[in-house]
Formats: C-alpha cells, structure tokens, sequence
C-alpha cells in the first residue's frame, strides 16, 4: 500500500533553527549537528557558494549550500518518526528559536516506496531564506538506512 503521510506546517517554531547572528557564524558542523540523526555516521559533508540567480543569469542573493550523507542501523519508519517529532512546532519554544520563525515554515513528507525494492522518503522543509532537503532509502536486502541531506540558505 502506498502511504503518503504529507503535511505542511505553518510555524513559528522549531527546535533547530540555522540562522546565524554576527556572533555566530554559520559552519558546517553547527548546522549539520542540528539536522543529524542520532548516533548516525556522516560522510562526504560539504559547504560551499551556491550562486542565486535571476532569469539573466546573474546573480541575486549571497547564498550557500551544506550537504552530508548519514547512515544508521534504525529503520526507514524509526528515522522519519524522529523527523516528524524534531519538525512539530514546539509552543515551549524560547523567545529566539520563536523569533527566527515568525514568517513561519512549510513541512511535507512524503513516501514514493510503493511497487518498488526499497523503500524511499522524501522531507522537504522551506522558510523565506532556507530549504532543507533529507532523502531517506533503504534497500530490500541493505542493513543500513541512508539520509542524503541538503540545506540552502539565503543570505
């Protein structure tokens, strides 16, 4: 059976904000270990210049991309139930995690693993100035769940 669980979240809230002030610059690590599903192993993370750019081609915004791929033992449905928890608005929030949402935030899961040998998944997290993308997979005969994560902000 095909299950597509989508919803869109507008919020306020979260409980992994990445934007940084002048005191505290954005690194890779920083916001990778925001995004990090426990005790997962990371490789291949990188941070680099993504050009914003108009129809012209030329450029519109400073911007930039992290990227990283982690593996964990744990199932597909025990990665995504993390997810789905880490990304409901928490109304216990403090006043600067609040502040950094107030244009609010759209979330869609969905699960494209019907008919197929693996099992596929697929976050989608937007705001004003970032988009966080985490591609959840695994395999039929793997022992591992892969999460491919991708997150862009706007400067």
């Amino acid at each position: 059976m095909r299950l597509i669980a989508t919803f869109l979240i507008a919020a306020v809230w979260i409980g992994t904000p990445t934007t940084a002030t002048a005191d505290e610059p954005i690194t890779l690590m920083g916001t990778i270990l925001k995004w990090q599903y426990p005790q997962s192993k990371l490789s291949g993370s990188e941070m680099s210049d993504v050009p914003t750019v108009n129809a012209d081609g030329n450029r519109t915004a400073a911007s930039m991309v992290c990227k990283t791929h982690m593996t964990t033992k744990d199932s597909v449905e025990k990665v995504i139930a993390f997810y789905e928890k880490k990304l409901t608005p928490n109304p216990k929030a403090d006043d600067k995690t609040k502040a950094e949402w107030t244009d609010g935030r759209a979330v869609l899961i969905s699960d494209e693993s019907a008919g197929r040998p693996f099992a596929l998944h697929t976050i989608l997290v937007t705001t004003k100035n970032t988009s966080t993308t985490l591609t959840v997979s695994r395999g039929s005969n793997e022992t591992e769940t892969h999460i491919h994560w991708k997150h862009y902000v706007r400067f």
